[in-house]
C-alpha cells in the first residue's frame, strides 16, 4: 500500500462496491465523505452479484473498496486505508488509551451489535416469508432459531447500556467525533431502524424491514436521539442511493 498522503488524497480512482442499506457500507461511505475523498459507487445486488464479487475481489460480502482497481478490503481494512490516505480530519485519537477505546467500540459494534441485529432481522424475514432473500441471508450468515435467541439476549443487555452511555455526552471517547461515534451510529440501523428520511433516504418498504427489535423501548430513546444528532452534526448531508 502506498504511504504518500498527498498522492493518496489526490487519487480520483476510488470505487466502493456497496449494498446501500448495509451499515457496513454506510460506515465506509461516511468515512470517505468526511475525509473529502472522491469515489465512485457501484451497487451490489444480493444473490445476483455474489459469485462475481467473490471472483473479482476474493470477498463475498460488501462493502469492498477498490483503489485504482486494487482491492483495499472490507469495511475494517477500508477505514484503516482511509485514515492513512487522508489523516485529516483525524478519526482516531492520538492518545493510546483513547485510541484503544475507539477500537473496542468499533469491534463491539461491527462484530456483536450489528451481526446479532442482522440475525434477528433474518428471523423476522423468515417468519414474514420474505423470499428468496430470507433463505439466502439465513444460509450466508448462519441463522438459526438458537442463534437468533442468543442475539436477542445479548442485545437486550447491550442496548440499554449503550443508551445510558450516550446520555452522558455527545461523544463516546474523549471530547471529539471519532470512528467510535461514526461506527456505532451506522451499526444501530438493524436494531433501531435507519435514521429519519431527511438524513437517510429509504423507501417505506425497505425502511420497515429494519429496527424491529426493541425499537419502541422507551429506555432506548436516548440512543436513537444520540444517533440522529450525530448524523445531523457530522454526516454532512442527506445520504441517498447511487443514482448513476
Amino acid at each position: 500500500m502506498q504511504s504518500d498522503t498527498t498522492t493518496l488524497a489526490g487519487m480520483n480512482n476510488l470505487e466502493l462496491i456497496e449494498l446501500y442499506v448495509s451499515p457496513w457500507s454506510e460506515r465506509v461511505r461516511w468515512a470517505l465523505d468526511l475525509k473529502g475523498l472522491p469515489f465512485a459507487r457501484r451497487e451490489y445486488r444480493p444473490l445476483v452479484d455474489e459469485d462475481e464479487l467473490r471472483r473479482t475481489t476474493g470477498i463475498a460480502t460488501t462493502p469492498v473498496l477498490l483503489a485504482d482497481g486494487q482491492v483495499v478490503g472490507d469495511s475494517d481494512a477500508a477505514l484503516e486505508w482511509i485514515e492513512s490516505a487522508q489523516p485529516t480530519p483525524a478519526l482516531l485519537p492520538p492518545d493510546a488509551r483513547e485510541r484503544a477505546a475507539v477500537r473496542a467500540y468499533e469491534l463491539m459494534a461491527t462484530e456483536t451489535l450489528a451481526p446479532f441485529g442482522r440475525l434477528v432481522l433474518i428471523g423476522r424475514w423468515q417468519t414474514a416469508g420474505v423470499q428468496p432473500i430470507g433463505d439466502h441471508f439465513a444460509a450466508k450468515y448462519h441463522w438459526s432459531p438458537d442463534a437468533e435467541a442468543r442475539g436477542v439476549a445479548v442485545l437486550r443487555t447491550l442496548l440499554p447500556e449503550l443508551a445510558r452511555a450516550v446520555a452522558t455526552g455527545p461523544y463516546l471517547v474523549g471530547n471529539t467525533f471519532t470512528r467510535a461515534d461514526l461506527t456505532l451510529s451506522c451499526m444501530l440501523t438493524p436494531v433501531l431502524g435507519a435514521p429519519p428520511d431527511d438524513l437517510f433516504a429509504l423507501d417505506a418498504g425497505t425502511r420497515g424491514m429494519f429496527g424491529i427489535l426493541l425499537a419502541q423501548d422507551p429506555a432506548l430513546a436516548p440512543l436513537r436521539a444520540w444517533r440522529d444528532a450525530t448524523y445531523r452534526r457530522h454526516r454532512g448531508g442527506r445520504v441517498v442511493p447511487n443514482r448513476t
